[in-house]
């Protein structure tokens, strides 16, 4: 199929998870053999056309660059289609967008609304305060336009899409690249490289540092452990690198996505202690796809992460990892304390988290799903 997929807020290459989304479903479906055309944003030092993992790369930009106005996208989004001959389309969602979409209605051939973060209005939402100021509601209208003209919708969670599109939305879940992240990427060479000690236990955090990620719960939990200088962590992400504020271990910053195999491979142990309190839309329900937890289960990591669906369905207790409650650091380094002291433990958890996501949870099994709805949708 000739597919046109719309994320012209995304940077590819880049270092955020949107970015991977968008970089491993568009190589995945070429790899499926479909003629893959993705619109992605333009940085000013990227090239405006690129051929590239199989997939026809478009970059484009918009006056003012912001991402409110990416619906000003539409006309050049159009035009694509038509270069193209697309044949179906899919967008990531995001509230201002909604240019691919619109260009697929224009040329009467299906689309795919690809919803990552929720469509409806959580309890106390404050753009939904803003929008009910305006009796019309111009910005739920417009939301709600685009999944009535959306043919289908993939979403993590339906309940973040509005009620009356939910029998048309497919449960799909993100992945990791299970060629790539593999326990076959450790390597001493890059232990060393991050200071880790000879014999330490290495503790990785990948990821945004927004506050309901749980960095601060880490780092509260890495300071409790410092008499145990068998526990290193490393954190990978956020603004700045650094050493450990009072804890063994470092911050890396930014890291470039094709470092991270190896990062992850070379450690020990995955955390992802998430604190749902600091994001109000998690209300909802933890829609958010947990892209550093397949990651680390890819790398042949245990993983420690909170006890609540659908982590706990994807990292099952004893098995893949160890379940702690939300907010409690204490509880985060008692479970570190005892994978630190068990190795036999660390190494079961370890195959048996690789064996389930290379089953249930890749990129390749991700794609395939795609696949059968867009060949469903064109038919």
């Amino acid at each position: 199929m000739r597919i046109l997929y719309v994320a012209s807020d995304q940077r590819v290459p880049g270092r955020t998870g949107g970015s991977v989304h968008v970089l491993e479903v568009a190589r995945g479906l070429a790899a499926r053999g479909h003629e893959v055309h993705a619109v992605v944003h333009r940085a000013a030092s990227a090239p405006a056309r690129e051929d590239s993992d199989g997939v026809h790369w478009h970059r484009i930009a918009w006056r003012p660059p912001h991402r409110f106005f990416r619906f000003r996208a539409r006309r050049a989004v159009e035009a694509l289609a038509a270069a193209a001959r697309a044949e179906v389309v899919i967008e990531r969602y995001y509230n201002f967008g909604g240019e691919g979409i619109l260009a697929a209605t224009a040329r009467g051939i299906p689309s795919l609304l690809e919803v990552n973060s929720p469509v409806v209005d959580h309890p106390g939402s404050a753009k939904g305060v803003l929008d009910a100021l305006s009796v019309v509601r111009p910005l739920r209208r417009w939301r709600e336009r685009l999944c009535r003209e959306a043919t289908a919708l993939v979403a993590p969670l339906p309940d973040i899409v509005p009620a009356f599109a939910r029998a048309k939305t497919e449960t799909v879940t993100w992945g990791a690249n299970v060629r790539d992240f593999s326990p076959s990427r450790r390597s001493d060479a890059v232990r060393r490289e991050l200071g880790i000690p000879d014999g330490a236990l290495a503790v990785v955090f990948s990821g945004s540092f927004r506050p309901w990620h749980g960095v601060h719960v880490l780092e509260d939990a890495a300071r409790r452990l410092v008499a145990r200088r068998d526990i290193f962590f490393v954190l990978v992400g956020g603004r700045a690198a650094g050493e450990g504020a009072g804890y063994h271990g470092r911050r890396l910053g930014p890291q470039p996505y094709a470092a991270m195999p190896g990062l992850l491979a070379s450690a020990d142990v995955g955390v992802a202690p998430y604190d749902t309190r600091r994001l109000a839309q998690l209300e909802l329900g933890f829609y958010w796809s947990p892209l550093k937890i397949f990651e680390y289960m890819a790398s042949g990591l245990p993983t420690v992460t909170i006890g609540r669906t659908p982590l706990d369905e994807i990292v099952r207790e004893g098995r893949e990892g160890l379940h702690v409650a939300e907010a409690d650091p204490a509880a985060l380094a008692d479970a570190l304390c005892r994978l630190a002291d068990d190795a036999d433990a660390r190494r079961a958890m370890g195959a048996s988290a690789r064996g389930r996501v290379v089953e249930l949870y890749s990129w390749q099994r991700h794609c395939l799903a795609l696949q059968d709805l867009l060949q469903e949708i064109a038919a």
